[in-house]
């Protein structure tokens, strides 16, 4: 949704929850919104002074020419990287350390000792990866990035020789028994009680959100229900001495407040108290159970299998703390996104963002825009889930740009639509018209998702989501033209903080070459994020050794699990001895069933004898979310059975607990809504705007499926208030732009001038009085107080009208459709 002048901001969802609090409510939270709306508008600055790029301190090579192809192509993807002064060419040269890889004297004796160090078909076994992983003359403040830019510069040497195959060999895991655990409380009292006052006197100065130095994780957060679920994560009950807030000052120094032996020791006491006020779960002797597993016991499955030639910037999001994401493409220079705002990491690899984003320096960045325009032709591959699909704007998910209408490329998301905006000798600088997924498909969902932009100029723009080619026509096919170097990649928001993006993105990848479908199908299948093969084993139940169902898991976010992929599978390659009935199976979580996410509660599956479980045998084709209680690394998993094999465990149906009686009533609300039709209709009536008109009917075909069908008040949701802003803005700057209308509306005010000049105390009530008369023609008593209504317009008017010398010409009526938008989207109207 765009405000109808220079401002482009989504109006707040607060509308939804005031409108069921009060018709005056809802009145002035709209008009508040319009307010914040308006204020919240930014320059287009990326950056005054773009940084410096540092030199890597490797002078030019005057060695011996390669002898050889694969010479060349070691030298350029990986010695001209890892060869400068300030990487490994610090040490590994003739003369200091042995081997001598990053020789300057000849290239060809650096290629011969680099040759001992690296697994080209697997570049993660490399042993200059996992060195350097390990902290060995790490480069960078993350040796996880380290690791992964090393790997990458093999893989660009290794290209077709990298394997593939995206396999694993299955183990037998150390076999434990399911143990006695101890579990967090629904309620946070014990965590009120006992850790809470420690870390909101000490921590708060990071650790709460609304900190000027926020840092995730936000435990210590002003919403103590907030702060009690991140807090799990950092808490051991078991063993309190383990817990992150313990070790972080006892190990790490990590910000003690006096003497950190001492302080670490508070915080122990602390959780020890905590933990010894909560009963131990013992699993029923009565359940079926499988063995149990950490997810750290599972097998990690490989990552491997990406297509990923001819990647010029790549963010895996592992680093998994601090104010840096690190560009792990290889490709120098390395565009990191510095983060800034809400954002928040993902235990599962990825950036989480509620209102804030990530940046690269423009002079970073540059390198995204001379390495496209060099072969007119890019990828942006990402994989996203949004918080909702009610976002307008379009909301920025990833951004080649310096403003709200300044850019190369955006990928935007609005309401279930993915959005394609690209600078190209046809578009203008704001990158339309827009290329968007059909309204009605609905493509775009609040779930994990795989998302590929694609440009040539003999294709034009296509938008791929989870493997598919969504089915849009380019009509605007040419080629890039015009684009500006000094803009910067930016994830979650624009560069003047509008068009705000809520979700979290997990991976992203930027090609200067259109992907084939084939790539990004590959892409698709091989997934994202940390998984693991867990192997639970079942062989007592069965009676064969050896025998495990598998799940493939990973961690979901920051608060799940996601389970998937049931199989069967013996690691002896043997049959089951007997025909087996598995039925009924549940995941449990430390000693007690989860009590969410049991997709797999009516599974019934008749296991034949003859049936080959060498390979793993799929149980379902389903998945499921299982909540985190401990964190990843402490929650212990274990499978329950109603029947496996002959052993079964009689559940006994849920009690049925008998409703309360209650009084018979007829009575519904007495007020209620205008539907889609009666909303338009009644804009056109008030506005003297006939809704046939171009740009009015325009945005009613857009956002009429988001407005409300039924009259009932108990069915309002936010996005609905979105789409009646929306319509409520078009109808307004078709009055505002009309002559005719506009000096009917307004005869003792001229909007053409200057605010300064129009808007003192009288100017103020010749523009908000007729708009009251003309817009609340009615004295309802049930309707808010017009004299409250025009305090709320004053003060906004007084607001908007204070940018100065600044001011856009057009600016006086900008702020006039502002008050009127504010009073015809409202309940006023809505409300019938």
């Amino acid at each position: 949704m765009y405000f109808p002048a220079q401002c482009k901001q989504p109006i707040s969802p607060l509308i939804n929850k005031a409108v069921h609090q009060s018709i005056k409510q809802v009145k002035i939270y709209l008009l508040l919104s319009l307010v914040l709306l308006v204020s919240a508008c930014g320059d287009s600055k990326v950056e005054e002074k773009p940084p410096i790029i540092q030199d890597t301190g490797n002078a030019q090579y005057t060695g011996p020419a390669p002898t050889t192809e694969d010479i060349q192509k070691f030298k350029t993807a990986l010695w001209d990287n890892m060869s400068a002064t300030d990487r490994c060419g610090s040490c590994h040269t003739e003369g200091n350390q042995a081997p001598y890889f990053a020789s300057r004297e000849n290239v060809n004796d650096a290629y011969a000792a680099t040759n001992l160090l690296v697994t080209l078909s697997k570049p993660e076994d490399s042993r200059l990866v996992t060195k350097v992983a390990g902290g060995h003359n790490c480069w960078l403040d993350s040796d996880q990035a380290c690791g992964e830019t090393m790997q990458q510069w093999i893989k660009l040497w290794a290209d077709d020789r990298v394997s593939t195959a995206n396999t694993i060999e299955l183990k037998a895991p150390v076999i434990k028994e399911p143990g006695s655990s101890k579990n967090f409380p629904v309620d946070n009292t014990l965590f009120a009680t006992h850790v809470y006052p420690i870390v909101t006197q000490y921590c708060a100065s990071c650790h709460n959100e609304a900190s000027s130095t926020a840092q995730s994780p936000f435990f210590a957060s002003d919403d103590i229900d907030k702060a009690y679920e991140i807090a799990k994560q950092v808490i051991n009950l078991e063993n309190p001495e383990k817990s992150r807030l313990v070790l972080r000052l006892r190990s790490e120094f990590h910000n003690c407040w006096n003497d950190c032996a001492t302080n670490s020791d508070e915080m122990e006491t602390a959780i020890q108290a905590m933990s010894d006020e909560i009963s131990v779960d013992i699993i029923s002797p009565e359940m079926v159970i499988s063995k149990s597993l950490l997810l750290t016991d599972g097998l990690v499955a490989s990552s491997g299998g990406r297509f990923e030639t001819d990647v010029i910037a790549l963010y895996q999001f592992k680093t998994g703390s601090g104010n840096t994401a690190y560009d792990t493409s290889g490709i120098s220079p390395a565009a990191n996104l510095t983060l800034t705002g809400n954002v928040e990491w993902l235990g599962s690899w990825g950036l989480s963002f509620t209102n804030g984003k990530a940046q690269a320096s423009t002079a970073n960045s540059k390198k995204i825009h001379d390495l496209i325009t060099s072969t007119n032709e890019f990828s942006v591959e990402a994989w996203v889930t949004p918080n909702n699909v009610s976002q307008e704007g379009p909301a920025r998910i990833v951004s080649y740009s310096a403003g709200d209408s300044d850019r190369n490329f955006t990928l935007g998301q609005t309401l279930y639509n993915y959005d394609f905006m690209l600078q190209t000798a046809d578009s203008d600088s704001n990158g339309t018209p827009t290329l968007s997924t059909p309204n009605d498909d609905e493509v775009l969902q609040a779930t994990l998702q795989h998302v590929v932009l694609t440009y040539s100029a003999i294709e034009g723009r296509r938008i791929y989501v989870n493997g598919k080619l969504i089915e849009i026509t380019d009509e605007a096919i040419s080629p890039l033209a015009s684009w500006d170097d000094s803009f910067a990649l930016i994830l979650g928001r624009e560069a003047s903080n509008n068009h705000v993006w809520q979700g979290n993105i997990r991976l992203l990848a930027i090609y200067n070459r259109a992907i084939t479908q084939a790539n990004i199908a590959q892409n698709y299948n091989v997934g994202v994020g940390e998984k693991f093969f867990l192997l639970f084993s079942v062989s007592e139940l069965v009676e064969l050794a050896n025998t495990y169902i598998l799940f493939e898991v990973s961690q979901y976010d920051n608060y799940s699990y996601l389970f998937t992929n049931p199989s069967l599978v013996n690691l002896d390659g043997k049959t089951l001895p007997d025909d087996t009935l598995l039925k009924g199976l549940r995941i449990g979580v430390n000693g007690k069933e989860s009590a969410q996410g049991q997709t797999y509660a009516n599974l019934t599956k008749n296991l034949s004898a003859s049936q080959a479980i060498t390979e793993p045998l799929a149980l379902s084709p389903l998945g499921t979310i299982i909540a985190l209680d401990k964190g990843a690394s402490n929650d212990e998993f274990f499978l329950s059975f109603e029947q496996l094999g002959e052993h079964s465990n009689v559940r006994s149906a849920n009690a049925f607990t008998a409703p309360t009686d209650t009084f018979n009533t007829t009575d519904s609300a007495k007020i209620g809504l205008r539907n889609f039709a009666q909303i338009n209709a009644s804009m056109s009536v008030l506005t003297g705007v006939n809704k046939a008109s171009e740009n009015v009917a325009k945005v009613y075909e857009l956002v009429k499926q988001q407005l409300p069908t039924l009259t009932s008040i108990e069915t309002f949701i936010s996005a609905q208030q979105m789409g009646i802003t929306q319509l409520a803005i078009a109808y307004c700057d078709a009055a505002i732009e009309d002559n005719s209308i506009r000096e009917t509306w307004f005869p003792d005010i001229d909007l053409n001038e200057p605010p300064a000049d129009i808007f003192n105390d009288a100017g103020k009530a010749n523009l908000i009085n007729p708009l009251l008369e003309q817009l609340m023609p009615s004295s309802l008593t049930t309707q808010p107080d017009k004299s409250g209504v025009y305090t709320e317009l004053d003060a906004l008017t007084t607001r908007l009208a204070q940018c100065g010398s600044n001011c856009a010409a057009n600016r006086s009526k900008s702020i006039a459709k502002a008050n009127c938008a504010a009073v015809l989207a409202s309940a006023v109207m809505l409300v019938q």
